[in-house]
C-alpha cells in the first residue's frame, strides 16, 4: 500500500495549486501538484545515483545509461517512440547527470487525460525495462562522443575538471565525469569487458525505486494523478539499494600532500575565452548529517555570499575597483554533495589586477577577516531574511518543466513538508543562522583554500596539460611569506572596506491598485494612455494589473532615433557607454536590485530603450533617479580619465572577442541572421572590433551628446499602478528627457528581413561558407534556412505546425540513426514580422558539406513521408498541441509585459496576436501544409540558405572552396550565389536594394 498523503506542505502564499506527496508501495517519492489553470503538464523523475559512481573501470557510464533509457523500452521498442509522441502532443523532453543525480524531464500538453496518462507510461518504462539494445548501444557511443567534442573547447568543462584533479583520488569527485568513447568502449575493450553488459549491470546495481522522486506538475486532479503515477509507476522494482554515497562515505574529499596541487597552491590557467579571473574555493566537509540538515534549512551560504559579494559602497568590490584591481565579483556554492560543498570567490579581473594578483587575494582575506573578528550587526541577517521572505511571499509560477525538475531534486534532500519551500525559503530562526553563517567563515581560511587564475598571459609560460580537455596549466606554490600575509592580512579600516548600510529600497507598502482576478479570462490590450500626435514627443500604452495581484510594475520609455546604429561605429560607442551607465551607477543600483528593483539600458538600432520593474513602492524614486543620471547628470554616468575609459574598452573588446570561441553552431546561426538583416540592425562582430579599437574618450563625450538629439517616444506602463500614477510617471520621467521630435518622413525604418534570392527554376541555394574563428574547434556545422516572406497569422502557424511535425523525425534520423552529430536541431526564427524554418547539425566526424547534404535529403523527404501521409486525426492532435501551448495562461507578470511591447516596438499594435493565430490554426487543412511546404522549399521561388562554418582541422575539416557561381548537376548540392563573411556587406546592400 501506498502512505498516506501528506498534506501539509509549505507553499508561498499566492501559489493556488494542489500539492500532495506520498510514497507507493514500491518506494518511489512522489510528489503530485496541480494546477487547474495550466494546458500543459511536466514530469521529473531523480534518480539518486550520478557520475560520483561510475565504475572505476568505465568513466562516464551513469551519463551513457542516461542516453540509452531514451532509446527503446520493452513496452515500446521503437527507439524514437517517446520524442515522436512528444512532439505530436506540443512536448519535449531532456535530462542531465550530476554529480550524484540523473534527472529526467519532460512536458507536453494535457489537457486529456488519456494522452497524458500515456506520456507517463511511455516515461515510466524507462525505469522498468529499458532495451539496452546492441545496434543502440553502439550508434549512441557516437553521440557521446561528439558531446565530448563539442566540450573540448569550454572553458566550463575545462575548469571543472581541473577542479577535481585537485580532489583525492581515491575519492569519486576526482573522476572524468562525462566519459567519451574511449573510455566507454575502447578501454572497456582491452579490460575484456562487454560495454552493454556493464551497462546493464550499473543500470541494475543503481535504478531501485527507492532511491527516486518523482514530481507531476499538471491540469489534472490528485486523484487522477495518483491513479496514472499508480499505473505508470508501481511496477519499477524495488532493489533496497543503499545511498549511493554511502560507498565512500569516510573518504575525505580533497587531502593536503605534495603530490596533489591543492592547498597552497596556485593553479595558473590558459582559457579558452579570454578570462582574466581569480577563483578562490573553500570545500567544506559537513561533520555529519545533521551539520548538512542544518546548511540546506539555515543556508548560511547566502548571508555570507551576500557580504563577500555585495556591490554597493564600502563592499570589498568597491575597493577593488577604486584600485583600478577589479570589474566585478561573484560569490557563491560551486558545488553540494551529500558529503561536502564548495564556497566559491570569483573576481573578474583588469589587466592591473591581474599585476596585482596577490593583493586582490589579500583584499578578499582582509573582508573575511573582519567577518570573524567584527560581529556581523543583526540588520544584515534580518535584512536578508525579509528580501528572502519577500521574494518567496510573491513568488510566481515558472516553467512546469523547470519547476517539476527542481521538485525532483528538492525532493532528495528535504522532508515532505519542506519539498516546495526547502531551496526557496530561509529558516526562520536567526540565531541559528548566525551561529551557522559565524562557522561558514571560520571555514574560510588560507589553508583550506584552492586558488586558481585565469588569463591568456599564462599562453606559453605552462609546463602541465589536463588530461581529458587539454588544458594548459601551471603550478605555482604559494611562499610562506605570502601565505602569513594573507593569514595576517591588511584590516578592513585601512582599505574602507566595512558591512553594507541598512537597504532603503526595501519595499514597506504593499497595497493592490485593484482586485486581483483570476487569471482564467481573457487578457484585455493595454488602452492608450497619451498620443501626442504623429509629429509629437510620446505615444503611452497603459495597463493595470488585474491578473497577478502583485505589489509590482514595469515602465518602458524608447526614444526612436537614427542617431544610436548609424554606423559601426556609433554601435560601438553605445557599447561602451552602457557600460559605463553600469559602472557608474552600479553601487546605487546594486542595493535596489537586491531588493527586487531592476533597470535596463539598452542603446539600439532604433533608439535608447529604458526598463524598470520590481515592487511600486520605491520603483518611482529608483526610475527617477536613473533617468536623471541619463540627462540633465549625464556627466556622472561618463569616464572620469582615460585609464577608466581604457578599463571599460577592455571589457567590451573581451566580450566581442569571445565570440570566436562560442560554439560552432552558434557562429553558423549568428552570420545566417546577419545575412537577413539590413546592416544597420546587425552589424559583423569583427567591424565591431575594428571600430572599438579606434575610438577614444572625445568620442565617447560627444557621441553621447548626440544621443537625445531628436527622437519619437513610445512607453508601456503596465502593472500595479492607476491612471494618475501611470501619468505622473510619464511626467516625471518622460517628459525630462530632452529630445526634439521628429517628424513622419524622420521616422526610423523598423526591422523587417531582407530577401534571400530566389531559387529560380534550377533550385540554387544561397551558399554562405564560414572558417571556423577558433583554431583548436575541430567541429562542423551546416545550416539549411527556408525563408518564407508570408507575415499573415496564417502564415506565421502553417511554418510552426511544419517545425512540430518534421522536428523529432529530422533529430532521429541525423542523430539517433545516422549519428552525425551531438547537436541535431530545428526551429523557427523570427526577423521582423518574417519567418525562417532552419535546420542544424553539428559534428565531429563529419565535414559541413556532408552535413548539408544529408540535410537536404531530410528535406527532399518532407513532402512525401510526413505531409502527404498525415491523417486527419494526427492533424488535429498538431493543432491542438499549438493551440495549447499558444494560449497557455501567463505565469508572470513580465512575460506578458514582453509580449505587449513587443507589438508596440513593431509597430504592429496586435495585441490579440494570441487569439488570432490560435482562430487561423483551426482553419489549417493538410492541402494548406503541402501548398505552404511547397511555397518555402520545393517551388520555383523558395528562398533557402545553406550556411557552413569549416574547421581548420580534425576529421571534420574541408578546404574553405573558392567562390563560385553556377550550377553542376554532379553536385549532389547545387550552389547558386556562394559567399564568404567578406561578401556579406555587398550582399545586404544587394538585397536590400532588391526591397
Amino acid at each position: 500500500m501506498a502512505t498516506a498523503n501528506f498534506l501539509d506542505i509549505l507553499k508561498p502564499p499566492l501559489d493556488d495549486r494542489e500539492y500532495v506527496a506520498y510514497t507507493l508501495e514500491n518506494g518511489l517519492r512522489v510528489l503530485l501538484c496541480s494546477d487547474e489553470s495550466s494546458n500543459e503538464a511536466a514530469v521529473a523523475m531523480d534518480v539518486h545515483v550520478g557520475a560520483c559512481s561510475d565504475p572505476a573501470e568505465v568513466p562516464g557510464m551513469a551519463h551513457f545509461n542516461e542516453h540509452m533509457l531514451f532509446l527503446g523500452t520493452k513496452k515500446y521498442p521503437k527507439e524514437d517512440s517517446f520524442e515522436a509522441f512528444l512532439a505530436s502532443n506540443g512536448g519535449s523532453s531532456n535530462a542531465y547527470t550530476a554529480s550524484e543525480d540523473t534527472v529526467y524531464f519532460f512536458d507536453m500538453a494535457a489537457e486529456a487525460n488519456a494522452k497524458f496518462a500515456e506520456g507517463l507510461s511511455r516515461f515510466g518504462a524507462f525505469f522498468t525495462a529499458p532495451l539496452f539494445t546492441e545496434g543502440a548501444t553502439g550508434r549512441e557511443l557516437n553521440a557521446i562522443e561528439s558531446e565530448n567534442a563539442k566540450n573540448l573547447q569550454s572553458d566550463t568543462f575545462r575548469i571543472f575538471q581541473i577542479d577535481k584533479s585537485r580532489a583525492n583520488p581515491d575519492h569519486p569527485y576526482s573522476k572524468f565525469f562525462t566519459g567519451n568513447k574511449k573510455t566507454l568502449l575502447d578501454d572497456t575493450k582491452a579490460k575484456g569487458l562487454s560495454l552493454r553488459e556493464e551497462l546493464i549491470k550499473f543500470y541494475n546495481n543503481y535504478y531501485s525505486a527507492n532511491q527516486m522522486t518523482l514530481a507531476i506538475v499538471a491540469p489534472q486532479s490528485i486523484e487522477d494523478l495518483k491513479n496514472m503515477v499508480t499505473e505508470a509507476f508501481l511496477d519499477i522494482p524495488n532493489r533496497n539499494v543503499d545511498t549511493p554515497e554511502s560507498s565512500w562515505a569516510g573518504i575525505p574529499p580533497f587531502i593536503d600532500e605534495s603530490s596533489i596541487p591543492s592547498f597552497k597552491n596556485a593553479i595558473e590557467i590558459v582559457p579558452v575565452q579570454d578570462l582574466r579571473q581569480i577563483m578562490i574555493s573553500w570545500p567544506i566537509v559537513y561533520s555529519s548529517e545533521d551539520q548538512r540538515q542544518d546548511d540546506l534549512l539555515n543556508k548560511p551560504t547566502t548571508y555570507i555570499a551576500h557580504l563577500l559579494g555585495h556591490e554597493g559602497p564600502r563592499s570589498l568590490l568597491s575597493y577593488l575597483k577604486s584600485r583600478g584591481w577589479a570589474n566585478s565579483v561573484g560569490c557563491a556554492n560551486s558545488e553540494e554533495l551529500s558529503d561536502f560543498e564548495v564556497f566559491e570567490v570569483v573576481v573578474g579581473l583588469t589587466t592591473q589586477g591581474l599585476a596585482q594578483v596577490d593583493e586582490v587575494v589579500e583584499s578578499v582575506y582582509a573582508y573575511i577577516n573582519m567577518l570573524r573578528d567584527r560581529k556581523i550587526p543583526n540588520y544584515v541577517f534580518e535584512e536578508v531574511f525579509r528580501l528572502e521572505e519577500l521574494q518567496w511571499r510573491f513568488l510566481t509560477k515558472g516553467s512546469p518543466r523547470s519547476y517539476a525538475s527542481s521538485l525532483s531534486t528538492a525532493m532528495q534532500k528535504y522532508p515532505p513538508e519542506l519539498y516546495v519551500a526547502g531551496p526557496r525559503r530561509l529558516a526562520e530562526a536567526l540565531e541559528r543562522s548566525r551561529k551557522q553563517a559565524e562557522l561558514l567563515a571560520d571555514n574560510l581560511t588560507v589553508d583550506n583554500a584552492l586558488l586558481t587564475v585565469m588569463s591568456k598571459d599564462f599562453d606559453n609560460k605552462t609546463d602541465r596539460k589536463e588530461k581529458w580537455y587539454g588544458t594548459d596549466y601551471r603550478v605555482r606554490p604559494l611562499s610562506v611569506e605570502t601565505l602569513s600575509r594573507w593569514r595576517r592580512g591588511i584590516r578592513a579600516e585601512q582599505i574602507k572596506i566595512d558591512f553594507p548600510r541598512p537597504n532603503p529600497f526595501i519595499p514597506t507598502e504593499q497595497g493592490l491598485r485593484r482586485s486581483f482576478e483570476s487569471r482564467m479570462m481573457p487578457v484585455p490590450p493595454p488602452s492608450l494612455l497619451r498620443d501626442d500626435g504623429p509629429d509629437g514627443r510620446w505615444k503611452v500604452y497603459f495597463k493595470a494589473d488585474d491578473r497577478f495581484g502583485l505589489p509590482k510594475g514595469y515602465i518602458v520609455f524608447q526614444v526612436v532615433t537614427g542617431e544610436a546604429f548609424a554606423s559601426p561605429r556609433s554601435a560601438a560607442l553605445s557599447n561602451l557607454f552602457e557600460v559605463s551607465i553600469a559602472d557608474k551607477i552600479g553601487e546605487y543600483a546594486y542595493d535596489a536590485s537586491l531588493a527586487g528593483l531592476t533597470y535596463d539600458v539598452k542603446i539600439m538600432p532604433r533608439g535608447i530603450r529604458l526598463t524598470f520593474g520590481g515592487y511600486n513602492d520605491k520603483l518611482k524614486r529608483f526610475a527617477s533617479y536613473i533617468s536623471l543620471k541619463l540627462t540633465t547628470e549625464i556627466r556622472d554616468v561618463l569616464p572620469t580619465s582615460e585609464s577608466v575609459f581604457d578599463r571599460y574598452k577592455d571589457q567590451v573588446m573581451r566580450g566581442l572577442s569571445a565570440f570566436d570561441v562560442k560554439q560552432p553552431y552558434f557562429h553558423a546561426s549568428y552570420y545566417s541572421q546577419i545575412a537577413l538583416q539590413p546592416p544597420r540592425f546587425q552589424y559583423d562582430n569583427t567591424a565591431l572590433r575594428e571600430a572599438i579599437r579606434e575610438v577614444n574618450l572625445s568620442d565617447l563625450i560627444e557621441y553621447v551628446n548626440t544621443l537625445w538629439k531628436s527622437g519619437r517616444g513610445e512607453a508601456l506602463i503596465q502593472g500595479n499602478f492607476d491612471q494618475k500614477e501611470a501619468m505622473e510617471l510619464v511626467k516625471n520621467i518622460g517628459d525630462v528627457l530632452p529630445f526634439r521630435p521628429i517628424v513622419q518622413e524622420e521616422y526610423p525604418s523598423r526591422l523587417e528581413a531582407l530577401p534571400l534570392p530566389a531559387y529560380g527554376p534550377k533550385k540554387l541555394p544561397t551558399k554562405l561558407i564560414v572558417a571556423e574563428p577558433n583554431p583548436d574547434n575541430e567541429n562542423s556545422v551546416a545550416t539549411v534556412m527556408l525563408q518564407s516572406l508570408g507575415t499573415s497569422e496564417k502564415d506565421h502557424v502553417l511554418i510552426e505546425l511544419i517545425s512540430s511535425i518534421v522536428q523529432e523525425p529530422f533529430y532521429n534520423e541525423l542523430r539517433t540513426k545516422k549519428q552525425l552529430g551531438y547537436i541535431v536541431s530545428s526551429g523557427i526564427r523570427a526577423v521582423g514580422n518574417s519567418r525562417t524554418l532552419s535546420f542544424i547539425v553539428q559534428s565531429s566526424v563529419a565535414p559541413a558539406d556532408k552535413l548539408s547534404i544529408e540535410i537536404v535529403k531530410f528535406l527532399n523527404t518532407v513532402e512525401d513521408r510526413f505531409l502527404n501521409k498525415l491523417l486527419k486525426a494526427d492533424l488535429a492532435v498538431y493543432v491542438k498541441s499549438l493551440i495549447d501551448r499558444k494560449t497557455e495562461p501567463d505565469k508572470e507578470l513580465a512575460t506578458e509585459v514582453t509580449r505587449n511591447w513587443a507589438e508596440i516596438a513593431s509597430g504592429r499594435f496586435q495585441f490579440d496576436r494570441i487569439q488570432r493565430e490560435a482562430a487561423a490554426l483551426l482553419d489549417v487543412q493538410k492541402e494548406d501544409l503541402l501548398d505552404f511546404w511547397r511555397r518555402i522549399y520545393t517551388g520555383d521561388n523558395c528562398r533557402v540558405l545553406v550556411t557552413q562554418v569549416v574547421p581548420r582541422q580534425g576529421p571534420a575539416s574541408s578546404p574553405v572552396p573558392a567562390k563560385s557561381t553556377g550550377y553542376n548537376d554532379k553536385d549532389p548540392l547545387p550552389e547558386g550565389l556562394v559567399l564568404g563573411i567578406d561578401d556579406l556587406d555587398q550582399f545586404r546592400a544587394d538585397r536590400q536594394m532588391s526591397t
